[in-house]
């Protein structure tokens, strides 16, 4: 294994990203009945609910395209009625899909201040927090959004996808259920099921729920990816890559579906389809850190070793203590760089032997310099790695081995060149400069 790098994987955590229509348009006078109309994201002010509907109407004339509209209407229903958690709830739907996360969750924390049973702002205050990197704050808002809506499917499958990366898989297995219940066409929750039969490896039964699956959505990408993947760990290489190209077709931009298929191509050393699947990735998102990895990997296939560097160098400068970055460095150094600097890529071999011998020398030392380089990167790897990179702390350690034998050799040839070079020298005696012959002077006709 010459280079090594995380295998992509798909999370399938559905977001709910809709404009939601419920709320209620028929005013109460009882105070309690006001009361949990309120609490469940609805309203009593009939100006609020016909701005509201006004939304409603032209997100789906526009077919969500003029945002602006649509907020427009909302923001004229919140100022009617402040406490209008529906329609607060909905400005975050546009403000999340404009990239504004921190508007987003701000209008979503205003919702549920309000309407504190509206569930579904629990849950995407808990996607927004799983995208910043706060499982535990994600955990509680799931947890909130089925305390006050027992049957929120997305709620229960995104617990289970928390559970399942905690390997909890006997209550992942039962919030994933808990989704299907709340909505039996929750494709997502179908996917996320089958991930936790994956984990356990139970290939049949993942399988089996997938295609089940497949019923209700044989549309989904997310589903022929996760069928993909369980092709891969039965070992079915080609039904694996027609998965994923069956994903890139239904959605070209699929994240998980670019990855997953670029990864098993470079695995079959087709490095420059590879590469452009990669570069698609990183089109949508530059900073991708295992599409860097992965193109480096490719980059440096094609021979573009300095390429390669840069593109490991800038994932190491978001994530200095990645553990992958200082195996493929080592690799880097090791099995190219330092093997080209040896054989003197790059630089002609002169025609006196002695000046051969000198640089034959020369080589061997440059070649040291990264093979101390890859050491480096070897040892900083055993230093760091943990969970899935542990298993590769053994191959290090041998690597390390080997480098360590070949500096050796180098360390000891070394010296016997020199001393070769210096007996060849004085056999062969001083060495004549080249003779340069001065250009011949013209003649001067100094004839009248």
């Amino acid at each position: 294994m010459s280079d090594w790098k995380r295998r992509a994987l798909v999370v399938v955590v559905a977001l709910g990203m809709g404009l939601w229509t419920g709320c209620s348009s028929t005013p109460t006078a009882e105070d309690e009945e006001a009361r949990a109309t309120v609490e469940s994201g609805g309203t009593d002010d009939l100006e609020a609910i016909a701005e509201f509907e006004d939304a409603v109407e032209l997100w789906q004339e526009s077919e969500g395209a003029d945002l602006a509209g649509v907020r427009s209407h909302l923001e004229a229903a919140v100022d009617q009625d402040s406490r209008f958690g529906a329609a607060w709830y909905n400005l975050g739907v546009l403000a999340q899909m404009e990239g504004d996360y921190e508007g987003a969750r701000e209008a979503y924390e205003t919702a549920v201040s309000n309407a504190p049973r509206l569930g579904r702002a629990h849950v995407n205050l808990g996607m927004i927090a799983i995208r910043d990197g706060q499982r535990e704050a994600a955990w509680d808002h799931f947890q909130r959004a089925i305390e006050v809506d027992p049957l929120n499917s997305e709620a229960h499958n995104n617990l289970s996808v928390l559970l399942r990366e905690q390997q909890e898989y006997e209550e992942a297995i039962i919030h994933a259920r808990r989704a299907l219940a709340g909505d039996a066409t929750n494709t997502g929750a179908y996917s996320n099921l089958a991930r936790v039969y994956y984990d356990q490896e139970n290939l049949g039964v993942a399988r089996l729920v997938l295609f089940n699956a497949l019923e209700i959505d044989d549309e989904d990408p997310d589903l022929h990816n996760e069928i993909g993947l369980n092709n891969l760990a039965e070992g079915d290489v080609a039904n694996a890559i027609n998965r994923f190209r069956t994903v890139l077709e239904l959605d070209a931009d699929h994240m998980a579906g670019l990855l997953n298929l670029g990864s098993v191509i470079l695995s079959v050393r087709d490095y420059e389809q590879a590469l452009g699947l990669f570069e698609r990735v990183l089109e949508q998102e530059p900073d991708h850190k295992d599409a860097l990895i992965a193109s480096a990997v490719a980059t440096r296939a094609l021979g573009d070793l300095e390429e390669a560097r840069r593109l490991y160098e800038q994932v190491q400068q978001m994530d200095p203590d990645h553990p992958a970055i200082e195996f493929n460095l080592a690799v880097l150094e090791q099995e190219h760089l330092a093997q080209n600097a040896q054989l003197g890529v790059g630089s002609e071999m002169p025609e006196n032997p002695v000046d051969q011998m000198d640089f034959t020398v020369n080589n061997f030392r440059n070649s040291l310099v990264h093979y101390e380089r890859a050491l480096e990167h070897y040892r900083r790897f055993i230093e760091i790695a943990d969970g899935e990179y542990a298993d590769h702390v053994d191959d290090a350690r041998s690597r390390i081995d080997s480098v360590e034998e070949l500096m050796e050799t180098l360390n000891e040839e070394i010296p016997r060149l020199e001393a070769e070079r210096d007996e060849l020298a004085e056999l062969m005696g001083p060495q004549e400069e080249p003779q340069v012959e001065e250009p011949e002077e013209e003649a001067v006709d100094d004839a009248e």
